[in-house]
């Protein structure tokens, strides 16, 4: 790694898979397993491999046990419809995929992928020197991780269709800064963690307001300081004063939480070379003839992995 920048590639697994199973048709394996989850992650991490050249790896998963965020609001995420089991049965397969690469597999009780991703890229940050981060995902969520080390590698529909995401594209899309998003989430909510946020403020206002004021805590500040305020509407800042604990639960949920005590990044080593008779031999399993191919095919893969 003499003269390179080092690079952490970090993967949202559960997003990824998610990806992967409403892109690709039903594929079973030799056993009859439903395995087009697991297909489409492994092609997924075969390009990243290639095109990427991490020096170190990392996938995070979800646990089945409630998170913090549960506990702090019983309908977090309760509006989410959940998947058949075939897609659920994929995850342990999936992990053997990973392993077999030699990439450490991080998942802890009370947090989220997210939460995992954002505090081992932050640890990492501290340990190796101009180490840049790419997270790939499909949750937008993670977009408010991006800095001038770190990059988001977002997977629109599907698996081929990319967009990386660092601070100037964050901007061109929502006029904010990553950070920011944030508390523009506090305000209007996120639908799709079933967040409420404030009834009343619409997307134009949360972001006229987080232009402004740049962050929550300044919005309310200065209605603390201001009874005669200027700044904003009358009837907004009753709705934001009514809605006080309301925002700021809100924005302690869309939070990602980049602090955790009881992880354990020191796992993460420097990619080196799998075994290439144990990947195969999965693969086989599986019944992915075509990667086995790729695999004797693609030098640049060769070259990194064997």
């Amino acid at each position: 790694m003499s003269g390179k920048i080092p690079k952490l590639v970090a993967i949202d697994a559960p997003a990824a898979l998610h990806r992967a199973w409403h892109a690709l048709p039903k594929l079973t394996d030799p056993k009859g397993q439903t395995i087009n989850a697991v297909y489409g992650f492994t092609v997924l991490l075969l390009k990243l491999l290639r095109e990427q050249k991490p020096d170190y790896l990392a996938a995070c998963f979800d646990t089945k046990a409630p998170t913090f965020r549960h506990k702090k609001y019983k309908n977090y995420k309760a509006t989410r419809i959940p998947q058949p089991q075939e897609f659920y049965d994929q995850i342990p397969l999936t992990k053997r995929i990973i392993r077999g690469f030699n990439i450490p597999i991080f998942a802890l009780d009370g947090f989220e992928a997210d939460d995992l991703i954002a505090a081992i890229i932050k640890e990492q940050k501290q340990k190796i020197s101009g180490l840049k981060s790419l997270i790939v995902t499909g949750d937008l969520d993670l977009l408010q991780l991006a800095d001038e080390q770190t990059s988001i590698y977002f997977l629109h529909q599907g698996l081929n269709q990319i967009k990386i995401y660092g601070p100037d594209e964050v901007g061109e899309r929502f006029g904010l800064k990553p950070k920011q998003l944030i508390d523009f989430k506090a305000l209007r909510g996120d639908a799709s963690d079933n967040i409420k946020g404030v009834p009343g403020i619409g997307e134009k206002t949360a972001l006229d307001l987080i232009k402004k004021f740049n962050n929550l805590e300044n919005i309310y500040a200065y209605l603390r300081k201001n009874k005669k305020q200027k700044l904003i509407k009358t009837t907004i800042a009753e709705i934001l004063q009514k809605n006080k604990k309301r925002a700021t639960l809100a924005k302690e949920l869309v939070t990602i939480k980049q602090d955790i005590k009881d992880l354990n990044p020191k796992e993460i080593i420097p990619f080196d070379r799998p075994n290439r008779e144990k990947i195969t031999q999965i693969f086989k399993e599986f019944g992915f003839k075509s990667l086995i191919k790729k695999l004797g095919e693609d030098i640049s893969l060769q070259n990194k992995l064997f």
